[in-house]
């Protein structure tokens, strides 16, 4: 394929960003740059870690893992002339390759608990009449069924994009009986818009559970007392 202005070295790079799965090289599928490869491989053999099996990652603590992959790194540091960041890099990219598999090789069935529950089955992009943060205020809600990405993982919900400038939050009481945990960065997930606070704080919900629409004044920012202007006493003559 040739593409004026794109190079060897340019398409490697770009190359590198993208996850190919049922290639003839398995690293493909993970977030390794091809040109390290070869440390790659050495690391998966050194750590004892396979890709398709998160069990071949054994569980330590926090202190623990980062004592090994130093000890790691410093040694495969030695070996191919790279920097210890530079392979701890690797290490990471490895780690959560292996225990976060692109959600878009999984199935359907094993993404979601459900089949509706948040299903993009029958979903759809944003309507024109709400293709921004002020028509969608301007729109009845809940709006169903929406396609969205999530874009970040928290303890407390979902960040998710569905179109607009600002991301919406599947708070994980508004997700039914689907596990945050099962919930990863770049899946597609079907929502309901159920409200657009003053601050342009957008309330998701899983699509199938039909919340009912968070009207905006139980999300407007409480004042603090002490914002309040202060009358100034009068002396007594």
């Amino acid at each position: 394929m040739n593409i004026s202005g794109l190079g060897p070295k340019t398409f490697q790079n770009c190359a590198a960003f993208v996850r190919v799965s049922g290639g003839k090289e398995s690293l493909d599928a993970t977030l390794v740059h091809p040109e390290s490869y070869d440390l790659a491989r050495w690391l998966l053999k050194e750590l004892r870690w396979k890709l398709s099996e998160s069990e071949s990652i054994k569980s330590m603590s926090g202190e623990e893992q980062k004592e090994n992959w130093k000890e790691v790194a410093k040694k495969a540091a030695g070996t191919f002339h790279f920097s210890e960041d530079r392979v701890l890099t690797v290490i990471d990219h490895l780690y959560f390759s292996i225990m976060s598999p692109d959600p878009r090789l999984r199935k359907e069935a094993e993404v979601l608990e459900t089949t509706k529950i948040g299903s993009t089955k029958g979903c759809s992009s944003l309507p024109p009449n709400a293709s921004t943060i002020d028509k969608l205020g301007e729109c009845k809600l809940p709006l169903r069924s929406i396609i969205g990405t999530v874009r970040n993982v928290v303890d407390f919900g979902a960040f998710v994009d569905f179109g607009l400038e600002n991301d919406g939050l599947v708070h994980r009481s508004k997700m039914g009986n689907v596990s945050l945990e099962s919930l990863l960065v770049g899946q597609e997930i079907g929502v309901d818009i159920l409200g657009v606070a003053k601050n342009n704080k957008i309330s998701l919900g899983l699509t199938g559970l039909d919340f009912p629409a968070v009207t905006q004044d139980s999300k407007r920012p409480r004042k603090l007392e002490t914002n309040k202007p202060q009358r100034k006493k009068q002396r007594r003559k």
